[in-house]
């Protein structure tokens, strides 16, 4: 029960940090451009030495492939069978201005921005969790520029897979496990400069999207049925669906463990992905509806997340 304690200490903690950047955006201290320098130093400096900090302390020689291997399937296999649902629940229309964005919000999970964070957060002295949730984050950015765009745009055009050939959190995955064979006083050499960096990552993340929520049109929570079953889809309908998968896997003998099954719980439980209003704007759909179900998954996940982990904890 420890880890739930912490679920509820830290995702506390992680929205009184917003706190500071929604105020700030309110009172116009803080504008897109100075956002967007937050948020390309989250993504293309914290982010990535957050994660290559994490896997200098972890043994790889312990690392099962089919544990990575899981990280990319059950994921996948999660955000298709929402996919495909939602489609169910939220067909297409003549006026496509809604569906797509409930669909990408009931998908599209906030891996980067609160998924790491929030591992490195309860998980401190468990790297491996920090590694599975990374790897679910890359996954689901290609999936964003590729499947996300497409529920949303409707136009193959529109997939965008090659920008990701550099992704930064890839290349920190790949450095962390090579460097974490080095020498002993090499490692903590490296260490010490890459934790330095690494401790922007949760405090720059949260003003980020503090600041991006103050942007944002607070009436609309709520606001009607499809809000409601959106949110439900997202923070209750995908971390069921990756219950169930891993409850398969056991019973077909796939060597789950407790850091495994934690990271896919994590990953697929946080809000919707922060960009939904954006991209939403992009492909001239309801961005409001979008900023609404953001807001709506984010806040309903402080309660949403340790209740999931209770059924976690009962089952496994």
């Amino acid at each position: 029960m420890q880890i739930f304690y912490s679920l509820l200490q830290y995702i506390f903690l992680f929205v009184l940090l917003m706190v500071p950047g929604f105020i700030m955006g309110r009172r116009g201290r803080i504008f897109d451009e100075g956002s967007g320098v937050l948020t390309n130093m989250l993504t293309d400096l914290a982010m990535p030495f957050l994660v290559f900090s994490k896997l200098l302390k972890m043994d790889v020689s312990t690392l099962r492939l089919s544990s990575v291997l899981c990280c990319f399937l059950l994921p996948l296999a999660s955000i298709v069978g929402i996919l495909l649902l939602s489609a169910l629940i939220f067909p297409k229309k003549e006026d496509r201005s809604r569906y797509p964005v409930n669909r990408f919000c009931s998908m599209m999970p906030n891996c980067g921005f609160i998924g790491i964070p929030l591992a490195a957060a309860i998980f401190p002295d468990t790297p491996e969790v920090v590694l599975y949730v990374s790897v679910v984050n890359v996954l689901c950015t290609y999936l964003l520029l590729s499947l996300g765009t497409y529920v949303l745009s409707e136009d193959k055009r529109e997939i965008q897979p090659k920008k990701l050939i550099f992704h930064p959190v890839l290349a920190a995955i790949v450095m962390g496990l090579l460097c974490a064979r080095l020498p002993g006083g090499m490692v903590d050499f490296i260490e010490d400069y890459a934790v330095m960096l690494a401790q922007l990552s949760t405090p720059v993340s949260m003003l980020v999207l503090g600041y991006r929520l103050s942007r944002l049109p607070i009436s609309g929570i709520l606001k009607n049925k499809e809000m409601v079953m959106t949110i439900g889809m997202k923070l209750v309908g995908m971390p069921l669906l990756t219950i169930a998968l891993l409850l398969l896997l056991q019973v077909c003998r796939f060597p789950l463990n407790e850091n495994l099954i934690m990271a896919m719980l994590i990953s697929t439980a946080v809000s919707t992905a922060g960009s939904a209003p954006a991209l939403a704007q992009r492909y001239s759909l309801d961005a409001e509806h979008a900023a609404a179900c953001t807001i709506g998954t984010t806040v309903c996940s402080v309660a949403t997340i340790p209740l999931m982990y209770l059924l976690v904890h009962a089952l496994f």
